[in-house]
């Protein structure tokens, strides 16, 4: 008699908050957002295995509206990162391997500049004191091998932050904040950098 085995995948590890998202738009003037980092199968953080992590972080708004971002997560191992590993005023695909990409199902502004619904690459120049953001409409670039400023559709910057600690693995996170809505808030080593977002 044959027997067959079902082999289920292993299920990555998932940290869920609620936290209000107040906004001047209608959209986000309802009174919580859903945001979620999903890290991986990744567990030790202080000692992570070789190799790099798949990691998600999103954010589902009230009147159903819903972003999410998908990386490579890279770790630190002892590493310079940015202005080593990561040169200052390169292009980075902002992860490892396969260019990061986000999702928004709803039109956004993003420090200001309009961003319309669907699925974008997410490159950053990252420098000494401020990052530029470049979301691009091409899609599963390899690194930022094949990325063409030409088919970028927003760009925006971001004053660095120092971190008191150090974060070992990329991170990506939504925060929810008062005044505007959201941030979409990038870690790694001690340095941080943050991008305003409204949803309409």
């Amino acid at each position: 008699m044959l027997s067959v085995r079902t082999v289920l995948p292993a299920v990555a590890l998932m940290t869920m908050t609620v936290a209000p998202a107040s906004a001047q738009h209608h959209d986000m003037d309802a009174s919580t957002a859903t945001t979620f980092r999903a890290d991986g199968l990744r567990i030790d953080e202080t000692n992570p295995p070789p190799g790099s992590g798949v990691a998600r972080a999103g954010v589902r708004l009230a009147d159903g509206g819903y972003l999410h971002v998908t990386y490579g997560k890279p770790y630190k191992r002892g590493r310079v990162i940015f202005g080593g590993l990561v040169g200052y005023g390169q292009v980075w695909s902002t992860g490892a391997h396969i260019a990061t990409e986000l999702v928004t199902t709803v039109p956004l502004t993003i420090d200001g500049h309009s961003l319309e619904a669907g699925v974008y690459s997410v490159f950053t120049t990252p420098g000494p004191d401020r990052w530029t953001l470049h979301l691009n409409t091409t899609l599963g670039m390899h690194l930022a091998d094949e990325y063409d400023a030409s088919h970028d559709v927003l760009t925006a910057e971001a004053v660095v932050e120092t971190l008191d600690t150090v974060v070992e693995g990329l991170e990506f996170e939504f925060v929810s904040t008062e005044g505007h809505g959201l941030d979409l808030v990038i870690r790694w080593d001690h340095t941080a950098v943050r991008f305003p977002i409204q949803a309409h």
